[in-house]
């Protein structure tokens, strides 16, 4: 397989992934799309790290590991599905810390 090949390929695999997802895709579909999308674009990599001349195995081995940041990603709505009730992660960040943690550091006693 050549240079042009796989880029052809990556291009395909990009057209093929937008292809699933427009629509009306339900989520499992969208979240199925995305994590075959991801896999299939490091086994392009691999490919296309023979031909440059680095380690393909890096990316192969990769390979599964990026697919599951897909699951990540979805995981919210898999929570909703799975309990029917809204996932309640709550996000920290020091953007706002004194909007999470004044109340906090308001009723402390120093």
């Amino acid at each position: 397989m050549s240079i042009p090949d796989i880029k052809q390929i990556m291009i395909g695999r990009i057209e093929e992934l937008f292809a699933s997802i427009s629509g009306n895709s339900s989520d499992a579909d969208c979240h199925e799309a995305l994590k075959r999308f991801q896999m299939d674009h490091y086994n392009d990599l691999a490919s296309l790290s023979f031909w440059i001349g680095c380690d393909a195995n890096v990316f192969q081995r990769e390979c599964v590991a990026a697919a599951d940041l897909v699951d990540d990603a979805f995981f919210e709505i898999m929570r909703e599905r799975e309990f029917e009730a809204p996932a309640v992660r709550p996000q920290y960040s020091t953007l706002n810390a004194r909007q999470q943690f004044g109340a906090v550091v308001e009723g402390a006693s120093l």
